[in-house]
């Protein structure tokens, strides 16, 4: 069935190509075919690159004959627009940029192409990735495979949606604010925001420890599989750490400590995100851990406004700063909102860092000196975000009743965003009553990663809710 092969998953696929029950030219003609007809549904791409992909999909085969096979040989990599592909095009999700081309790769494009992967398609992002929900100007509205009524999220929703709808089973994300994440979510998948060094920088990103490219599957041994191949250095990089595999195999939580809140401190929560959320958390303790609630509860509303300034303190009021006063009308709402707001004013980065220096010790206080070994948390406090919100016209959405900021207000993200060097690991826990996902974030101390993909490890193997195993988007072929 074509429907095996569409949700077909990277370290399957890997295995049936080695043992010759399956070519990669098959599998890449059935995703880019699938490619073609969703595309009218959900608008996750950019561009559909069928004829290099077959053509490589064609030389995987051969390596595969001749016993060449790389470690991804022939799987097929959705690649976020906003991530630079040496000879494609990339506007950032704007009409005002039209000429932009890069000339080299991001350094973990080369290391998905030195592993043997195939770049077929690339994915939608909002303008400048700087939106919670997935719509602009140029590309129009990426909606939900789940519910197409519903957001995929953002900014990597493009990547994410092209997971859940069958057409990759692999695909990069990035991620400032949650971009990365916020899409697992809501889209049933595993996203990691590793720690700022984890993963080589391109040139000029070293400074923005806020931000970090990262991997989507819908799999937990894929999702290593990807993290393993982009993690350590690369000769463009100054600022990587040295290599550390990940192991796709862990103990059980036998002995573990590991800390919990249901709302980090925000005013709503919707119940069934946090319902799925306690039944991940009874899970993990059949796992043999004894999980704890603590009082690690923050003002999400300061600490998005923080950071969003942070960001443009950082770099980015300098970037809108370089766009000319013409560009502006072209320009989606949301980005003529962060125009008005921050274009040629000042914006403070060390708000930014002291936020972060409180809420690092808030954690070492309650939950890692405490002997706590993780701590979890929603990704999101909503699934009810219509995909073409546009936060500068509706300011606020209803949670269970209470009025949240539309913009971030909703995310439950940007505190692991300012502590930079925490890695950050959304994991599927199940589906709300509209149909669409909801997420568990796994948070591990400074570099620790090995320690969020432990506990990721155990709640695959105790979750019941059989995202992409029984439970499937109700998508027509």
């Amino acid at each position: 069935m074509k429907q095996d092969l569409y949700y077909l998953s990277a370290s399957d696929a890997l295995r049936q190509f080695r043992n010759g029950s399956l070519s990669p030219v098959t599998l890449m003609q059935a995703l880019l075919e699938r490619a073609a007809r969703q595309q009218h549904t959900i608008n996750a791409t950019t561009r559909i690159l069928h004829d290099s992909a077959m053509r490589q999909a064609e030389l995987a085969a051969e390596r595969y004959r001749l016993g060449t096979a790389r470690p991804l040989e022939g799987i097929p990599v959705a690649v976020k627009e906003e991530t630079d592909v040496a000879g494609w095009q990339n506007t950032v999700g704007s009409l005002a940029i039209e000429d932009y081309i890069p000339d080299h790769n991001h350094p973990i494009i080369d290391k998905l192409l030195q592993a043997g992967a195939i770049l077929h398609l690339q994915t939608t992002n909002p303008e400048f990735c700087c939106l919670g929900q997935t719509w602009s100007r140029r590309w129009g509205v990426t909606r939900n495979p789940w519910n197409p009524r519903y957001t995929c999220s953002g900014s990597s929703g493009g990547s994410a949606a092209v997971l859940a709808a069958g057409l990759a089973p692999l695909a990069t994300g990035s991620d400032m604010a949650g971009s990365t994440r916020l899409p697992a979510a809501f889209q049933g998948l595993y996203g990691y925001k590793p720690p700022f060094g984890r993963l080589p920088s391109a040139a000029g990103e070293e400074l923005f420890a806020f931000a970090a490219e990262g991997p989507l599957a819908r799999h937990f041994d894929d999702l290593v599989l990807m993290q393993n191949i982009l993690a350590g250095p690369h000769p463009d990089s100054y600022a990587t750490l040295p290599y550390q595999p990940l192991p796709s195999q862990y103990a059980d939580l036998s002995g573990w400590k590991i800390a919990w809140h249901p709302t980090l401190g925000s005013p709503a929560v919707c119940p069934q995100v946090r319902h799925n959320l306690e039944q991940a958390v009874a899970g993990l303790r059949r796992r043999g851990a004894v999980v704890e609630q603590v009082d690690i509860c923050w003002d999400m509303l300061e600490i998005s406004q923080v950071l969003l300034e942070g960001i443009f303190g950082l770099f980015f009021s300098e970037y809108l700063q370089e766009l000319p006063e013409a560009a502006y009308p072209q320009l989606s709402s949301y980005i003529q909102q962060l125009w008005r707001d921050f274009r040629g004013k000042p914006a403070s980065v060390s708000r930014a860092a002291e936020l972060a220096g409180r809420l690092h010790q808030d954690m070492q206080q309650k939950v890692w000196s405490q002997g706590y070994q993780a701590f979890l948390c929603p990704t999101s406090f909503t699934t009810e975000l219509e995909a073409d919100l546009d936060p500068t016209v509706q300011n606020s959405i209803l949670v269970d009743g209470v009025a949240l900021d539309s913009y971030l207000g909703w995310a439950a993200t940007p505190p692991f965003n300012l502590l930079s060097r925490y890695p950050a690991l959304s994991v599927p826990t199940g589906l709300a009553a509209n149909g669409v996902p909801t997420g568990m974030q796994i948070i591990a101390p400074p570099y620790q990663d090995e320690v969020a993909f432990q506990v990721a490890y155990n709640h695959e193997q105790a979750a019941r809710h059989g995202l992409y195993r029984q439970c499937f988007p109700p998508l027509a072929d």
